[in-house]
């Protein structure tokens, strides 16, 4: 969970990334698995990988519910390559529990962990 005043909001929609700045017009949209940044009050950048969802925003305040949510200080880099290459072999169509379609829906989360964790490195 994060919890901080910052200055901006940029988050990944179901139609692309779009920013939401203080006082912006009040919205709710679906997320695709992306990466969120933040400017913080002293003006660092922070990223956090999110698996879709839900932003809601009021002219005050960024609510966000994400099926699943990761700083990219926190992503553990090694886990995110596995399973990039544990979908990739499934949608070659070898050996693999996933299914095509969750193989597709893992590529594209294991690919925004990895780049959310190197903005940061």
């Amino acid at each position: 969970m994060v919890e901080e005043t910052v200055t901006a909001v940029v988050a990944p929609g179901q139609e692309g990334y779009f920013g939401i700045m203080a006082g912006h017009e009040p919205l709710i949209a679906a997320l695709r698995p992306g990466i969120m940044e933040f400017v913080d009050m002293t003006n660092n950048r922070h990223y956090v990988y999110t698996g879709g969802g839900f932003v809601e925003v009021t002219a005050a305040k960024v609510t966000v519910l994400a099926d699943e949510a990761q700083r990219a200080t926190e992503i553990d880099v090694a886990h995110a390559e596995t399973m990039l290459e544990s979908s990739k072999r499934a949608l070659r169509g070898e050996e693999s529990s996933m299914t095509t379609d969750d193989a597709v829906v893992e590529v594209e989360r294991a690919i925004n962990r990895l780049k959310a964790a190197r903005l940061i490195r």
